[in-house]
């Protein structure tokens, strides 16, 4: 960061922050960014892109500005997001006087207004509350210069196209634009949008996609398994201790504060865990409540509140295990988390991507496991193809890199049966459970039609993995001393030959045997076999040789790999020699056999039918195909009439309305001339729809903000200033009890506190400081009793006022009283 040339106000909060050397990201997007230009930053999660783009903007802000109008807007898709990019914005601006406010939905509009009305130089916020705000206050962004759009192609994903649109169309064309995501498509057609003016294309880690140092396991199970492969899989593979550290049990105050200012660390082996739906999050929470875990849990729809102290509890450590939806995970930042579980595998590598991405962060190792279905094989195919890894099912290796291999296998059937058992008389026993378990359910069908289908190969090669002997081995994390035995072992197969049974009769000729009259369908069966009993028998034959071929393969490859380590072992033990010097003392013959080439191509001149790197780009597009309404979505072809009576009849054509149960005219989202935009509540509003909570704000705090340019108010550096929430209660302190055996010591405390604070009433030079309290009673929040002497102004004014009122009452009664005097 020395050779970069920051002011020093930057550079002494980054080396505070403890930030030494740059990483990739920042080192080649920072100058970059310090030229001006526009840039299109691509990264994995956790290298470092938010420091990116913050330490440009603090070197081009540099101070404060006394003109009113924000100069830097920074747009992120999540509430976390935001809030986690406001909290590095604090660290890294700690030297200067920039202010920095968060616009998220969820919060209450009037503080809101509030920060807005002290002039801030930063704005960070989601954008449907931008949005709202910019509606609502008539927020001018023409002052703005510096825009960034923190994972873009998240907030692309989640429909906010409309209203990023609406907030570009009133930014200056002069601002410099940034974009920063994990993910981003070569073309740059999904961005055209965001008017990029030749920007900076900036893409690294393109080739790895994952840290290198994250390492991975998938373990293949049935669906009614998998709350108990859950639970062996946090026993007994990640080991997850069932009490923290910092575990918070609420009967000291002093002392929970103290916890909260802690944070996690690596003994407690931070695990987040993806669900598929909010309901599968909060099942599966109470599930691992119940089995003695540590658990906080997060989704999309919790209130902010919770939400914000359930992810402080994990972070700080009180939990060590999180529950969370894909939705409401993205921008939550860790700084240690060792595991990563998904419990319902994802339907885009994309994502998958996103998820274990949060392990393995700066240099620490860390482990992503995932529990696998047989409907779910298919996308770890796609999964295969993206990263390029080879899949290796069961014992195939005798040695496994999880860092470079996707390993597959399964788990112990009997370890599982317990948990099943312990789960099923847990939900059959609380009614609660049981409602909980049929939502998530019914949930989890809903996900799974919505959920984008993966790649016609893919499903034909899950089907061949499906049909190999090694998919039912133990996964070779699970195989030890009990389980590796030769016993265990042939009880293993025979309960995989159980499984895998097959009868020799149809069920049309189940009870048929030895009975002189068969039913026509017993005879249309044997007829049938006789037909295609030898194909029957040739294709068991072929599977069989095909299966020995695999087994010889398999075997031959372990065997190479043992040759191969006994040399590196016997040439680690001769003498160090140069290759130079062996080379020129020995005629060293090539090891190299001359094969022949697996393929005749000329690879300069042959043209794939396919694009070279087209897995990669199909696991990065944000439009995957999905349903059967999308694909005939884009099939449609729809023609422009070529003369007015068509057009029109275009115009006035009828559609039905689900709400309504009618047909209507147009295409629902408003009139020509009346624009539709979607807030963050997902309500189709006008574009112009102002609630009036802004001038009804005004009017109740008597605050005028200037026009954008013009000078700030001398109150708004005192609203920047202030807190949102101050304590103004004071309790008077209880008399101490003579009786008590500790009297004497603590008569002698504030006897000793009094006589150091000071002053006495009578002290000419300390009039405005506090008088000596009584003996035995404590001073009320820290300050003294206010003096009952008055001055001669007081003494005046009380008597003037007594004059008037006896002057008063001395007055003559109004006729028609009766004389009594004032009733």
């Amino acid at each position: 960061f020395q050779n970069v040339g920051l002011t020093s106000s930057v550079y002494k909060a980054i080396i505070h922050k403890g930030f030494k050397v740059p990483t990739p990201i920042q080192r080649k997007c920072i100058p970059v960014v310090l030229q001006g230009d526009d840039v299109v930053g691509m990264a994995r999660t956790g290298s470092g892109k938010t420091a990116a783009f913050l330490i440009p903007m603090f070197e081009k802000l540099k101070a404060h500005s006394a003109k009113v109008g924000a100069r830097a807007l920074l747009l992120s898709p999540s509430r976390e997001l935001a809030l986690q990019t406001q909290k590095v914005c604090k660290e890294l601006g700690k030297y200067t006087d920039l202010r920095s406010c968060v616009l998220v939905g969820g919060d209450s509009l009037d503080d809101q207004f509030s920060m807005l009305a002290s002039n801030p130089d930063i704005l960070i916020a989601t954008p449907g509350r931008l949005l709202h705000l910019m509606v609502e206050m008539e927020l001018d962004l023409r002052t703005v210069q510096y825009v960034v759009f923190d994972e873009a192609d998240r907030l692309f994903e989640m429909g906010f196209a409309v209203q990023l649109h609406e907030i570009l169309s009133r930014l200056p064309p002069t601002r410099q634009t940034l974009l920063f995501s994990a993910t981003l498509p070569k073309m740059l057609v999904d961005f055209a949008k965001a008017g990029l003016q030749e920007p900076t294309l900036i893409r690294l880690d393109a080739d790895t996609k994952i840290s290198r140092d994250l390492e991975m396991a998938f373990f293949c199970i049935k669906e009614v398994e998998k709350e108990a492969a859950l639970l062996h899989l946090l026993r007994n593979v990640i080991k997850l201790p069932k009490t923290t550290r910092n575990k918070d049990d609420g009967s000291d105050k002093k002392k929970k504060k103290k916890q909260y200012k802690q944070s996690a660390t690596e003994d407690d082996r931070q695990t987040i865990l993806f669900a598929a739906t909010k309901h599968h999050v909060e099942y599966l929470s109470n599930i691992l409540i119940m089995a003695g875990y540590q658990v906080s849990y997060v989704y999309g729809s919790l209130d902010q509140t919770a939400r914000s102290v359930q992810i402080t509890r994990f972070r700080t450590g009180v939990t060590n295990l999180m529950v969370v939806t894909d939705v409401a995970a993205r921008g939550i930042d860790i700084p240690i988390l060792e595991n990563v579980i998904n419990y319902d595998f994802c339907g885009s590598s994309k994502v998958f991507v996103h998820r274990v991405g949060r392990a393995a962060r700066a240099g620490r190792r860390g482990w992503a496991y995932s529990l696998l279905t047989s409907d779910e094989l298919p996308y770890l195919v796609d999964l295969e193809l993206f990263l390029t890894r080879p899949l290796v099912l069961g014992n195939e290796k005798d040695e496994i890199d999880y860092t470079r291999d996707l390993s597959v296998g399964t788990m112990p059937k009997d370890a599982l049966a317990d948990d099943v058992t312990w789960i099923q008389n847990k939900v059959a026993s609380d009614a609660e459970m049981q409602g909980l378990v049929s939502t998530a359910n019914n949930a989890y069908k809903l996900y799974n039609r919505t959920k984008p289908r993966a790649s016609p190969e893919s499903y034909t090669r899950a089907k061949e993995l499906l049909k190999r002997k090694a998919w039912k081995d133990l996964h070779p994390l699970l195989v030890n001393e009990e389980n590796s035995s030769a016993m265990e072992l042939e009880r293993q197969q025979m309960i995989n030959m159980i499984s895998g049974f097959r009868p020799a009769e149809t069920i049309f000729e189940v009870g048929q045997r030895g009975t002189r009259k068969i039913s026509p369908a017993t005879s249309m069966m044997r007829e049938r076999r006789q037909n295609v009993g030898k194909m029957i028998g040739a294709f068991k034959i072929q599977t069989a040789e095909a299966e020995a071929a695999e087994d010889a393969a398999i075997q031959k490859a372990k065997e190479d790999a043992r040759n191969n380590k006994e040399q590196q072992v016997i040439a680690d033990l001769g003498d160090n020699v140069a290759e130079e010097e062996l080379a020129s003392t020995f005629n060293i013959p090539s090891n190299k056999k001359e094969s022949k080439p697996k393929s005749y191509r000329d690879e300069e001149f042959y043209i794939s039918y396919t694009q070279k790197d087209a897995n990669t780009e199909r696991g990065y597009a944000m439009n995957t195909s999905g349903n059967f309404m999308e694909q005939a979505g884009k099939a449609q072809l729809d023609l422009i009439g070529d003369d007015n009576d068509t057009i029109k009849s275009k115009q006035n054509q009828l559609r039905w309305d689900s709400k309504k149960h009618n047909f209507v005219k147009g295409t629902g989202i408003g009139s020509d001339n009346k624009k539709m935009i979607r807030t963050e509540s997902g309500a189709l509003i006008p574009a112009s729809y102002k609630s009036g909570r802004f001038d009804e704000w005004t009017k109740k705090t008597r605050t005028t903000i200037p026009r954008a340019g013009e000078l700030e108010l001398p109150s708004a550096s005192h609203k920047a200033q202030q807190r949102r929430f101050k304590h103004t209660r004071t309790d008077d302190a209880k008399p101490l009890d003579p009786l008590a055996f500790d009297y004497d010591k603590k008569m002698k405390k504030r006897k000793r506190a009094d006589d150091e604070s000071g002053s006495t009433p009578n002290d000419k030079n300390n009039n405005n400081k506090r008088s000596k309290v009584a003996m035995g009673q404590r001073r009320v929040g820290g300050r003294g009793v206010a003096s009952e002497l008055k001055n001669a102004g007081q003494i005046r004014k009380t008597r003037i006022q007594q004059g008037k009122r006896k002057e008063k009452s001395a007055r003559a009664p109004k006729k028609g009283k009766g004389g009594k005097g004032r009733r």
